[in-house]
């Protein structure tokens, strides 16, 4: 029996309940923006009373960010009011204004990060950057980053006069991690990988990864972006796969199917080489209705299959291949280093992958390129043999 809507009163509209397919109950409320315009928002719950939670905490956010920056204003909530800003002006997305929402949540936990802006001076800077060291050297760059560009706010709202981090003295830290370089699997390797998958079965009930792997391995796709496949995407025909999603999270870190790619360079047809035919096929075959028409789908929680779902079974691939685990992404790069080893052209490589720049195929693969260079002159000595 269906369950009926249940009307409930918001603080500052109607609200109402609704059972979602997946089971999760969903509050539908009314606000007010900052420009008086009534707006509606949605949020998801195992209960009502979750779902209520949420809305309060939603709505009191907005009476926050509804006021003026004023002295008081801390980094921390000047960095959200302006996620908060370009987000609902559509220049964030729901995944990017979720990743933001992640690397603030490190400011706040420092020592700086909920002090007023005014008494923040370069000397607390200096010793926050020191803590933060102990993060990789991309989460520093995002956390660096949002300081300026929090003082820069500042600085535009006359709440400071100048931002010192723009002084020379403030530099970016270093990470006392090495950067961790994802590499692809040797040719020994990736047989003992493939024979690993060959004779591996998944438990009766279980969700079976396999063929995302292996559509990973020979067509170096994103595992986002093989998630996010439907029917229509695998072109026979035409002998190319169109790559026109992803799966994403949102800010609530719900995972959700995305109608676009991550990044404009992302949406491209790849060519169905011979030896990815076979598990496309197997994939058509295996294909299970679904209310997102996805060609994978966990069927069990009836939701989108997430990059870490299949990246846990990966690993257990890897311990039955004797194989060390730096990460599905390992098959992307696996794929790339197959390209450039047969010979596949950088700029054609770049399309494949969906780079949006030349120079990043070219510096990702910069060791495998270099790998190449004695045999590229070799076959420049053989050509001249032949003038």
């Amino acid at each position: 029996m269906a369950r009926k809507k249940k009307q409930v009163k918001a603080q500052n509209g109607d609200g109402s309940f609704r059972i979602k397919p997946s089971g999760l109950i969903e509050y539908r409320f009314c606000y007010r923006d900052e420009y008086d315009q009534r707006q509606r928002k949605s949020v998801s719950g195992e209960t009502e009373q979750e779902c209520l939670d949420k809305a309060e905490e939603f709505l009191a956010g907005r009476a926050k960010l509804n006021k003026e920056l004023d002295a008081n204003s801390s980094i921390v909530e000047i960095l959200r009011y302006k996620y908060r800003m370009d987000y609902e002006k559509n220049f964030l997305s729901d995944a990017g204004y979720g990743r933001n929402l992640d690397n603030v949540k490190i400011i706040e936990k420092g020592p700086i990060g909920c002090m007023p802006i005014v008494i923040v001076e370069k000397k607390h800077i200096d010793m926050y950057l020191k803590e933060i060291t102990r993060y990789s050297n991309s989460v520093i760059e995002k956390i660096f980053l949002q300081l300026k560009l929090a003082f820069s706010i500042a600085v535009e709202e006359g709440l400071v006069t100048y931002n010192p981090m723009l002084s020379h003295s403030i530099r970016r830290p270093k990470s006392v991690k090495a950067d961790k370089k994802v590499r692809g699997l040797s040719a020994e390797e990736q047989k003992r990988f493939v024979d690993a998958m060959d004779n591996k079965n998944p438990p009766k009930g279980r969700n079976d990864y396999r063929l995302q792997l292996f559509i990973e391995l020979y067509s170096g796709l994103r595992m986002g972006e093989i998630n996010a496949l439907t029917l229509k995407d695998i072109d026979f025909e035409n002998n190319v796969i169109h790559v026109r999603g992803t799966i994403s999270k949102d800010a609530d870190n719900k995972f959700f199917l995305k109608e676009s790619t991550k990044t404009e360079a992302g949406m491209r047809d790849v060519p169905i080489s011979s030896s990815l035919k076979p598990y496309l096929e197997d994939a058509v075959r295996k294909y299970r209705r679904n209310k997102e028409n996805l060609l994978f789908y966990d069927h069990v929680t009836k939701t989108v299959i997430s990059t870490n779902q299949v990246n846990s079974y990966y690993k257990r691939i890897c311990n039955i291949a004797g194989i060390t685990s730096d990460g599905q992404h390992a098959l992307r790069h696996t794929f790339a280093t197959r390209c450039i080893e047969s010979g596949v052209p950088a700029v054609v490589l770049k399309t494949w992958l969906g780079h949006t720049d030349i120079h990043v195929t070219l510096d990702t693969y910069t060791d495998v390129f270099k790998s190449m260079d004695n045999d590229a002159i070799n076959k420049f000595d053989a050509h001249l043999d032949m003038m």
